[in-house]
């Protein structure tokens, strides 16, 4: 999806911590590292992360919500470095996920 196209579902501010390993098409790129979601929707999550990723690299994701862990695969379709050395990325999932869609 191009950023300026509409998303499709809408986003929820929610912090969940999240767990993460960044691959490209020949393996693992970095060892499992943590992260925190600045939003989230079925298709997608907005994320903070404390190392450079490219855009256009996968991501196997685990979500600690309320307890239970959910573990999505997506894609990074965009990445915005912050003044404070961390990274803001977009996530693009490749499956919707249901257990996020109405969250309070």
């Amino acid at each position: 999806m191009h950023k300026d196209e509409p998303r499709q579902s809408a986003r929820v501010s929610k912090l969940f911590l999240t767990s993460y390993v960044n691959l490209d098409e020949k393996g693992q790129i970095t060892p499992v590292s943590v992260g925190r979601t600045l939003n989230v929707s079925r298709t997608g999550a907005g994320m903070e992360v404390f190392q450079e990723i490219e855009a256009g690299s996968l991501m196997d994701l685990e979500f600690d919500i309320q307890g239970s862990l959910l573990k999505v695969k997506g894609r990074v379709v965009h990445v915005r470095p912050e003044d404070d050395g961390c990274y803001v990325v977009g996530v693009e999932f490749e499956e919707p996920q249901e257990m996020l869609a109405p969250l309070p």
